[in-house]
């Protein structure tokens, strides 16, 4: 199966799921490919939309399943104190959605010591606010970059698998290293056969 931009991130899961056991995720951003993914593959899955009452909807209809929690809520802070006082524990969460909220999603999950907490569109440092993630020392980091030309990246912070997913090699994937001095900067990224990829944000400097 082949995936767009938008389902670049459909092959880390599979990897995900195919080595560690996790039956519950919290997604935010409900997607044409990770949420009936999640949904076939999981015990528990709550989807949270966060941008489009439309698009919600339209998903909902579309999917039909006895272990999935779907809501429209905007505010990352109602969803984690709403499961937080249901007891409700998960295996994963998966930042995806409003541009604004994505890093305030990452940083929440961790603090709950989520075991994965993964970030998509990860190459676009400035726009969706990577700079302000807060990793705490027991947690490691590691990108994989979608080859070809979508150049998306798929961010995993984990707290528990470290060994485990530092000897991943993904279908489709590289692993690398990305860099930048300012989030007002081209973000560098190095691959670990030594290849380097500079990325210039819309209208300052420019691709190499």
């Amino acid at each position: 199966m082949s995936f767009d931009g938008y389902g670049s991130h459909i092959r880390v899961f599979e990897k995900i799921f195919a080595s560690a056991p996790v039956n519950s995720i919290l997604e935010f951003g409900m997607g044409l490919y990770s949420t009936k993914f999640f949904t076939d593959h999981c015990e528990f899955v709550a989807s949270i939309e966060q941008e489009s009452m439309e698009w919600y909807t339209k998903t909902a209809e579309s999917i039909n399943s006895p272990n999935w929690y779907h809501r429209y809520e905007a505010d990352p802070e109602v969803v984690f104190d709403h499961f937080d006082n249901e007891g409700i524990k998960f295996d994963l969460v998966f930042s995806d959605g409003l541009a604004e909220t994505r890093c305030r999603v990452a940083n929440m999950a961790m603090q709950r010591k989520i075991p994965f907490v993964v970030l998509h569109d990860t190459e676009k440092i400035y726009y969706y606010r990577w700079n302000l993630l807060e990793i705490p020392v027991d947690y490691f980091r590691f990108d994989f970059r979608r080859c070809g030309e979508s150049g998306k990246v798929t961010t995993i912070l984990t707290n528990r698998y470290i060994r485990e997913v530092n000897n991943w090699e993904i279908p489709e994937h590289e692993r690398i290293v990305q860099a930048y001095l300012s989030p007002l900067q081209p973000v560098v990224q190095f691959d670990f056969k030594g290849n380097v990829r500079m990325l210039a944000l819309k209208g300052i400097g420019a691709s190499v």
